[in-house]
């Protein structure tokens, strides 16, 4: 829209953006295509930024971080937009690659054992009444069947729905995981923000900056591991768990300036509250989609 006046503030404009608002003059009535291909020549192709971070965040763990706060921020991709780039990227490397029978792991067999059951009122009349078989599978799938009488029918309807429609529930594990895990950006950067509480010279919007990118990096590298992984021999994959280590521990160490020590005590902590939290979004993923299914 060069040449015309802006939509926002009415100021002629003769460049990109509004000279008055900083509005951009471009119209977004276009096909989706066109749309979509200026997103992705903005990012890659025009200015060369995701050349210049994505070297620097692959091999130089948590200098990408102090660059980027210290002001050096034209150079590289804003860490928001490069963390929505690499979480859609691995999660649709994972959704492609996982077979989507594999969410819910049970046997045709148990599975219709398990159907008949409850379809019978094996379970409503007897806990006991299901095979041990049929028991450890479900407690592997986080399907709990001994809750109390006064909901254990709601939970048989609900299992019988997620097992007579596995497509379906595949389909709200998909919509549900991405969500959920975005709440593990905000949950690190409170855990660094409690290990660096007596650093003054770090502030939160640091944190925020050091979490993207330690997740942007983890996106990335799994999405590559996924793809490639099946093809590679097993000590890679070992390698790999080690240079997941080392990375997040030198990005600690790097971006809080912190020696070994220190940084590795951060390092331990940090991973304790991860896996916490990997956990409880997991079992929040699961339940949430099986409750989601339409029987």
């Amino acid at each position: 829209l060069s040449g015309r006046p802006c939509q926002n503030c009415g100021t002629m404009v003769h460049g990109r953006f509004c000279p008055n608002c900083g509005q951009l003059a471009a119209s977004f009535h276009r096909p989706i295509v066109d749309l979509i291909g200026e997103t992705i020549s903005d990012t890659f192709t025009f200015d060369g930024r995701l050349a210049r971070t994505l070297p620097i965040l692959l091999f130089r763990p948590g200098r990408l971080t102090p660059n980027y706060t210290a002001g050096k921020r034209a150079r590289y991709v804003p860490p928001f937009r490069l963390f929505l780039l690499a979480s859609l990227v691995f999660y649709l490397a994972l959704f492609a690659l996982v077979p989507p029978g594999q969410y819910i792991n049970i046997d045709d067999e148990t599975r219709e054992e398990i159907t008949q059951g409850i379809r019978d009122g094996a379970i409503a009349e007897g806990i006991d009444d299901i095979p041990e078989t049929a028991r450890e599978q479900l407690a592997r799938n986080n399907i709990n069947v001994d809750a109390p009488d006064a909901v254990r029918s709601d939970i048989e309807n609900q299992v019988l729905a997620v097992l007579e429609n596995p497509d379906q529930f595949s389909a709200q594990v998909e919509n549900w995981l991405p969500r959920l895990s975005i709440l593990m950006v905000p949950l690190t950067v409170f855990s660094l923000s409690i290990l660096h509480i007596w650093r003054r010279k770090l502030f939160v919007y640091d944190h925020a900056i050091h979490a993207l990118h330690l997740h942007s990096w983890i996106y990335v590298t799994g999405a590559i591991m996924m793809t490639a992984g099946p093809y590679l021999p097993s000590i890679f994959l070992w390698a790999y768990f080690i240079w997941f280590l080392f990375y997040v521990w030198r990005s600690l160490a790097v971006a809080g300036s912190a020696g070994i020590i220190m940084s590795g005590l951060r390092f331990f902590l940090l991973l304790i509250s991860w896996t916490f939290v990997i956990s409880m979004i997991m079992v929040a993923t699961v339940l949430i989609s099986g409750y989601s299914v339409q029987g």
